[in-house]
């Protein structure tokens, strides 16, 4: 029974993840936290590990998932009115795929907040048990 959910883990990931290259370092480890953001450029999630994006993706599900601002990045972005890479979630891949389609819709904009918020409430959101990342936005639960 394990080596088949294990099976559908690596298909379900395969589909929705596309590997940046065929190195070994840039396997993802799933027993370890990745960092997620969105990618301006690519239109798409970008999977971080050990320093290294891994895998870009349409749609992506975590868990025990953290929602970071690097404060500095987002006084860089204000002052340059230039965007980088300075907020994203920090979690775990999903393997067995519990997809949360109703929830609260979390957003991010460092013009006008310091950290992701409830988009209907503007409440702070810095935790949230299970996330879904799709094309254009994420839902928590």
């Amino acid at each position: 029974m394990n080596f088949f959910l294990a099976i559908v883990g690596f298909i379900r990931h395969y589909i929705y993840m596309i590997r940046t290259k065929e190195d070994k370092r840039y396997d993802i480890d799933f027993s370890r936290k990745v960092f997620v953001y969105k990618n301006l450029h690519k239109d798409c999630w970008s999977v971080k590990q050990d320093g290294l994006v891994k895998a870009h993706a349409d749609k992506l599900e975590m868990w025990d998932c953290s929602f970071r601002v690097n404060q500095k990045g987002r006084e860089k972005v204000i002052k340059e009115k230039r965007k980088n890479v300075h907020a994203g979630i920090l979690g775990r891949v999903d393997d067995l795929g519990g997809t949360v389609m109703i929830g609260t819709e979390v957003t991010y904009n460092p013009y006008k907040y310091n950290s992701f918020v409830d988009k209907n409430t503007e409440y702070p959101i810095y935790y949230s048990g299970f996330a879904t990342l799709t094309h254009n936005k994420v839902l928590t639960a």
